[in-house]
């Protein structure tokens, strides 16, 4: 049986204890965990690809079914207004709604004025999410379709003598997961920044920038804890030479997610020539 080196052993230890910390980091913040006072109800989780993030979040929300919704790229001002007027107007007194943002640098830092958006949304008082567009067309367009719902969410939200909608954010708790340091203002265009500064002030930021070991240790807890797949489970065998290969070709690879992990094994199970596909696959060309 194959069996890990002393020094991988160690980085899997160590990312099994990054894992933990994470994890009750991640509790906290989604209400999961209650605690006695709380300075700031959200957060932001930054790092580069690989070091779970998306991952050990929706986990977390899947294994205590948080009340929530999520936004990823490509979700557009006018899908997201909607969500959140729907979901806000369903929610009971003392209830919370958890608002995802993953990939957050295609969401919220894409440009000044969704930034800026998020940042009253994120305020201490009286924090609102505001949509200036006129709704009429698409109120008009849902009620025909027969989505009763949506409308009723558009017009709960309606402010008398305003464009758009008003939704108050005083039971949401925002969760946002980016790849960029929201402490570096060289990340940022110089308008941009002035908006992510002041969210970050905001929120509860936990930076994650490990060097590549311990992110490997990470995937490799994991992968020996879990399985890819419902239907078919990998040996240990397997994920020892998933991971290996990994550990092996970390610094060629053109990506290190548990993503990754997944597709790995998938060619693993279907092909026999896994070992080429995978070169060809996921080392980058030079």
């Amino acid at each position: 049986m194959n069996k890990y080196t002393t020094t991988q052993k160690n980085y899997i230890s160590e990312g099994r204890n990054q894992d933990m910390q994470l994890r009750t980091h991640i509790r906290s913040m989604l209400g999961i965990d209650k605690n006695l006072v709380q300075s700031k109800r959200h957060s932001i989780i930054s790092g580069p690809p690989g070091v779970g993030k998306s991952f050990s979040i929706m986990q977390e929300i899947d294994r205590s079914k948080v009340n929530h919704i999520k936004f990823s790229a490509g979700s557009t001002d006018s899908s997201m207004v909607l969500q959140l007027a729907y979901n806000v107007n369903r929610l009971l007194p003392g209830e919370e709604l958890v608002v995802l943002l993953d990939d957050a640098d295609d969401v919220l830092f894409r440009d000044y004025q969704t930034a800026n958006k998020f940042k009253f949304a994120m305020a201490k008082d009286e924090p609102v999410f505001a949509q200036d567009v006129n709704m009429l067309g698409t109120r008009s367009q849902l009620e025909k379709a027969g989505r009763q719902e949506l409308v009723d969410a558009i017009d709960a939200f309606t402010v008398p003598g305003k464009v758009g909608l008003v939704i108050p954010m005083d039971q949401v708790r925002f969760v946002v997961v980016c790849n960029r340091n929201c402490e570096d203002r060289k990340q940022f265009g110089p308008k941009i920044w002035s908006a992510a500064e002041a969210i970050v002030d905001r929120v509860k930021y936990k930076r994650l920038d490990f060097e590549w070991k311990v992110s490997w240790g990470w995937l490799a807890h994991i992968l020996s804890n879990s399985q890819p797949f419902e239907n078919v489970s990998l040996t240990d065998e397997q994920k020892y030479e998933i991971t290996n290969w990994m550990w092996v070709n970390w610094e060629k690879m053109r990506n290190q997610s548990y993503r990754t992990v997944e597709e790995m094994a998938e060619y693993l199970i279907n092909d026999s020539d896994y070992l080429d596909i995978w070169d060809t696959t996921f080392i980058k060309k030079v």
